[in-house]
Parts: C-alpha cells; sequence; structure tokens
C-alpha cells in the first residue's frame, strides 16, 4: 500500500467536498484563517460559528489535531540536513472560559473513538496474550515435573527402567530446551493516541510501551508549566525533533528509552499562570528552545458575544469531513508497529516553494543582527524556517494524499511529493502571526505596546460602566466623564500581573501618554479637601470611539 500525493485524482472525500456549502461567517480577530487550507478552514470555521470559540483557538485544536493524524506518516525534506519530523507544538494563553475543551472535541471526536476501540482491541489481545503465556508455564512445569521423576528412576531404578527413564529423560530435556528457547511473545501494544492531563512521566512511560506517536493535549495546563524543570523542557525539546529520549529510574526496571517518538503538544494555560512562569523560567525556557519551539497563541474571549441564535442552524459538514479524514489517516498509520517506517512518506519543495523558502529564512536571519527588528526573537527565527516546513508539509499531506492500493501510486506519488509554493505562502502567513506572538512576550517594545492596550481597553470598560454602558461623545464638566482613578483602574487589569505589578502598569500608563492617548494629572479628592488622587483621561481627539478594541 502506498501514499500518492496527486490533487487531481478525483476520489469521494473531494468529491464530497466539492458539493459542500462552505461556510459563510468572519470571525474576529487577526488570526489569518484565510490562510488555512480548504478542509481544515471549513472546519475551524464551523467551530466559530456554532460555539463562539476565538478564532485563534479554533485553530491551535484543528492543527492540533492535523498534527496527531499526520505526523507518523510523513516528513519533509528542507533542502538541508536530514528530512524532518512534522510534529506540532502549540499553547494557547486565555481565560478557562474559552471554550478551548470545546474546540478539541470537535475535532478529536474521531481520535478519542479510535482509542476507545483501541482499548477494547487490547483488552482481547492481552486475555489471548495472557492465556498463551499460561499454557506455555503450564507445560514448562509439568515437563519440569516429568524431568525430576525420570531423572530419580534414572538414576536410582533397576537397570532396565533405569535405561528407559534416560531415553525418555533425554526427549523430556530437549523439550524443555525448545520451550526455553523460544522467544517470549511480545506483550500486546495498546495503540492509544491521544492523552488529556498526563503527568511528564506517565507521557513518556505511554510512549515506551505503548504506540509511540501520540498527541498530549491539557486545558489546564497549569501544573506543567509550574512544574516544568529545565530536565521536562529538554525531553519536550528531543520530542519535538523526534529523537530518543533515556529515563532513568531508580532502578533498572524504572528505567527504560523512548526510540522515534513523534508528539504533538497542545496546551491552554490563564494568562496570569503563564505571565508568571515567563516572569520565573521565561528566559530559561527561552532559551533552552522549548518556547520557540511552540507556537504560542493569547485568545481573548469573546464575552458577552456568544449569544444562543437559534434561528442559526448549526452546520457540521466541514467537521465531519475533518474528522473523517483525521480517522483515515490514523487508521492507515495503525495497522503495526513494523511497518510504522514503511509508510512515511518524504515530501520535498517545488523549485519555486524552495526558492521562497530559503528567500524568507534568509531574509529573516539578517533581522537577528544586533539592533535589527527581530534582535529579541532570534529564539524563534533559529526554528522559523522549521515552523513553516512542518505547516507546509501538514496542509499539503492532510489536504492532498490519497491511501490508496494501486501500481500507478508509485508513479503519481512521486509527482505528489512536491510541495507547491502557494501552500508554502500560507505556512508562512500563519508562521509569521505567531511569530508575532512570540514578539509580544519577549520583545520589550511589543510587550509594553501589548500591555498598554490592555490598560486601554480596560479604561474603556471603566469608562463605559460609569456612563451607562457606552464611551461618552461629549464632555461634561472638566472633562469628568473621561477619567478615573489611577489606582482603582490597575485592580481591574486582569492581564500581565498588573494587579501586582505596579512598576509595569506605571510603564503602561506612561506609554499610553506618549504615545497621546490618555493624560494623567493630580485632582483633589471628592472625600477630602487635601488629599490628591492621581486620574488617567482619554484624550477626545485621538480616539476614535467607536473602534474600542484597538489603541
Amino acid at each position: 500500500m502506498n501514499v500518492d500525493l496527486d490533487p487531481n485524482v478525483v476520489i469521494d472525500v473531494l468529491d464530497d467536498r466539492r458539493k459542500s456549502v462552505f461556510p459563510n461567517y468572519e470571525p474576529p480577530g487577526d488570526f489569518p484563517w484565510q490562510a488555512l487550507p480548504e478542509m481544515i478552514r471549513g472546519a475551524v470555521l464551523e467551530i466559530c460559528a456554532n460555539d463562539k470559540v476565538p478564532i485563534a483557538l479554533a485553530a491551535q485544536s484543528a492543527l492540533s489535531a492535523v498534527s496527531v493524524a499526520c505526523q507518523d506518516l510523513v516528513m519533509v525534506d528542507r533542502g538541508i540536513g536530514d528530512p524532518s519530523i512534522c510534529s506540532l507544538f502549540l499553547l494557547a494563553v486565555s481565560d478557562s472560559g474559552a471554550r478551548k475543551s470545546t474546540a478539541d472535541h470537535a475535532v478529536t471526536a474521531a481520535i478519542q473513538q479510535l482509542d476507545e476501540d483501541a482499548v477494547l482491541e487490547h483488552e482481547q489481545q492481552k486475555l489471548h496474550s495472557d492465556c498463551g503465556r499460561k499454557f506455555s508455564q503450564d507445560e514448562e512445569r509439568a515437563l519440569q515435573r516429568t524431568y525430576t521423576s525420570l531423572m530419580r528412576k534414572a538414576y536410582t531404578g533397576a537397570s532396565a527402567k533405569a535405561q528407559e527413564a534416560a531415553v525418555a529423560l533425554e526427549e523430556v530435556q530437549q523439550m524443555l530446551m525448545d520451550i526455553r528457547r523460544r522467544a517470549p511473545e511480545k506483550a500486546p501494544q495498546l495503540r492509544k493516541t491521544l492523552y488529556m492531563q498526563a503527568s511528564m512521566r506517565e507521557l513518556q512511560h505511554s510512549l515506551h510501551e505503548n504506540w509511540p506517536s501520540a498527541g498530549w493535549f491539557a486545558n489546564e495546563a497549569a501544573d506543567l508549566l509550574e512544574s516544568r524543570s529545565s530536565a521536562d523542557m529538554a525531553r519536550l525539546d528531543r520530542l519535538w525533533d523526534g529523537q530518543r529520549i533515556d529515563v532513568v529510574g531508580r532502578t533498572r526496571r524504572e528505567s527504560f528509552a523512548v526510540t522515534d517518538p513523534r508528539l504533538t503538544l497542545s496546551l491552554m494555560v490563564q494568562p496570569d499562570i503563564f505571565d508568571r512562569f515567563i516572569a520565573r523560567k521565561g528566559e530559561l525556557a527561552k532559551g533552552i528552545g522549548f518556547l520557540p519551539r511552540t507556537l504560542i497563541a493569547r485568545a481573548e474571549p469573546s464575552y458577552g458575544e456568544r449569544t444562543i441564535d437559534r434561528s442559526i442552524p448549526r452546520s457540521t459538514t466541514w467537521l465531519e469531513l475533518f474528522n473523517q479524514r483525521v480517522r483515515d489517516l490514523l487508521e492507515y498509520g495503525r495497522v503495526d508497529i513494523d511497518q510504522r517506517l514503511s509508510k512515511r512518506s518524504i515530501l520535498h519543495f517545488s523549485p519555486a516553494a524552495q526558492q521562497l523558502w530559503d528567500s524568507v529564512v534568509n531574509e529573516k536571519e539578517a533581522q537577528t543582527v544586533d539592533g535589527a527588528r527581530h534582535v529579541h526573537e532570534r529564539e524563534f527565527i533559529s526554528r522559523y524556517g522549521e515552523h513553516v516546513a512542518r505547516l507546509a508539509a501538514l496542509f499539503w499531506f492532510f489536504e492532498t494524499a490519497i491511501l490508496a492500493e494501486s501500481e500507478e501510486s508509485g508513479r503519481q506519488q512521486q509527482r505528489g511529493m512536491e510541495i507547491p509554493d502557494r501552500i508554502v505562502e500560507s505556512a508562512i502567513e500563519i508562521t509569521e502571526w505567531y511569530l508575532n506572538e512570540f514578539r509580544a512576550i519577549f520583545n520589550p517594545d511589543a510587550q509594553i505596546a501589548e500591555v498598554a492596550a490592555h490598560v486601554l481597553k480596560k479604561l474603556k470598560e471603566r469608562l463605559r460602566a460609569n456612563n451607562g454602558g457606552e464611551l461618552p461623545e461629549i464632555p461634561t464638566l472638566a472633562n469628568q466623564n473621561f477619567e478615573y482613578p489611577k489606582h482603582e483602574l490597575r485592580n481591574f487589569c486582569t492581564k500581565f500581573n498588573l494587579r501586582k505589578d505596579r512598576d509595569l502598569f506605571d510603564r503602561a500608563v506612561a506609554w499610553l501618554v506618549q504615545h497621546g492617548k490618555i493624560s494623567v494629572y493630580h485632582k483633589l479628592s471628592p472625600t477630602s479637601t487635601r488629599r490628591q488622587t492621581e486620574y488617567v483621561q482619554l484624550k477626545i481627539a485621538e480616539i476614535n470611539w467607536r473602534q474600542t478594541r484597538s489603541i
């Protein structure tokens, strides 16, 4: 059986896709969802339309499922070095009510069903294996008793009986040797793919004992980040690279190795926990390489907009196509552990795509010198080309790979193995978005701009609350309807640990003053004739009141 990547071959799934009405929905947010391939894009839009999931979270869930389905079947040749694996690490930073669980469930239904089937199959295989092992043990014990009895007769019986016993003894001895020489039957492997809320130790052990290609999903990943040691991050780095990891336990039995692993990581963590992790271990995680290997997204839940409208029917057409595709790929790849290598395809770039990839990698690298744009993102830029290559390979393989038995597939396969430049362009657009997210965390200028945007957003929220739910358009006496006490505003800032980090809050306020968005001044407190309170005030001339989400 071969993999054919000829997108012009007409098959059922492509026919179904052409007959399906594409979702007519444009989600809010700046994630470049238009760059996603058709089947992935359709599933993402249905998730957003049905449950008002933030676009970045819906995209992460879909990309994670694609990575899980394809990672054991495809590698990508970037034109330099050895072919690379295509597993993705993704991390969403959002409130616990952002509905990542909903998005994950929508695109992992097929994986979970396969896992349930795998558990039942494993139980039957284990029962059969245990019975066979028990029969073998019983046979060996019976032969051992016979051997002992014959040995006693051979050395203590009468000469005729001793001779007969000696002959029988040799036969039993040979049978025992055959049993003991027999290679022990391999324990059946559980073909489990999806792990939810597992510990690092449990995950490593499962990759060793069970199927070595899996997805690790955690919707409340606080424990994973707060307890993450440098050794664990180093192991995750090796798993991202598909390298062997050795786990040393207290005893020989507790020590094991995971060879040729594939791991997709999809985490979500609340903003305050992530900010604390960055403050404590961010530079370490950045330097070791864990965070640069991870595609990080900050997703704001659309509170107040997630209303139920039963007049609009829920559509799952593209989600069903997506899940069926995931199931087909996993079933194709999980037949036999000994056939893993034979089922893998290595994709490479077309000449135009290779030229495009080389150009963007060189351009990004040139921007990492001191004083250049990406000096604070050097670690991510070092893996920028790898992110692009992995996304491009996953897009092309997921959307076009034909899993079929065909004598013609070998010839057609060679043509389909080339990733076209339009797919690389899409991968670049999405990788660029994740680069900007990384930049907002580690680039001081970008970081303070993002913090300032949060402060301004909270100021607008407080002014709306004080003015009947709308931002004022006409100033009252001394512009009092445009001002808010600075120390009270900080208490409403829920991100970046601003409630505790007064210095960061002050720097964000200063940034807003510098950019002409607000002014800061002191005036007497309403309850005191001596005490002065510091106020922040929106600049009337500088704010477009209708664009309340931007600075």
